[in-house]
C-alpha cells in the first residue's frame, strides 16, 4: 500500500503552521469554500486523513458525509483551532471506525 498524505482545510494561519511541518493545506475563509476542497479531495486516493477545522466542520457537514461515504479507506476530523477550542474525542471509536469496524 502506498503512503498516504495527510490534508489540514482550515484558515491561513493553521494551515501555514502545517505546512511546516511538511503537511498539505488548504486555506479557506468560508463554509462553502470548505465544502469544496473537501468534495475535491474525495478522488484522491493518496490521501489518507483530512484535518478539517472546527469552525468550518459542521456547516460543511454535507461534504464530509459524501466524503465519508466515498472513502472508507480515509478519516475526516475535526481540528480544533484557536476560534474553536476543541473537545473531547473518543480515539478507540475513531480508530475503529478509520478501519472499517465500527
Amino acid at each position: 500500500m502506498a503512503a498516504r498524505r495527510v490534508v489540514v482545510v482550515a484558515d491561513t494561519y493553521t494551515v501555514y503552521a502545517f505546512r511546516l511541518l511538511g503537511v498539505e493545506g488548504y486555506s479557506v475563509n468560508s463554509p462553502r469554500e470548505a465544502a469544496r476542497v473537501v468534495e475535491s479531495l474525495i478522488p484522491r486516493e493518496d490521501v489518507g486523513l483530512v484535518l478539517l477545522s472546527a469552525e468550518y466542520f459542521d456547516e460543511a457537514r454535507e461534504a464530509v458525509d459524501r466524503f465519508r461515504r466515498a472513502r472508507s479507506d480515509a478519516v475526516i476530523a475535526r481540528l480544533p483551532t484557536v476560534r474553536e477550542p476543541g473537545r473531547p474525542m473518543d480515539v478507540q471509536r475513531e480508530l475503529l471506525r478509520a478501519l472499517g469496524m465500527g
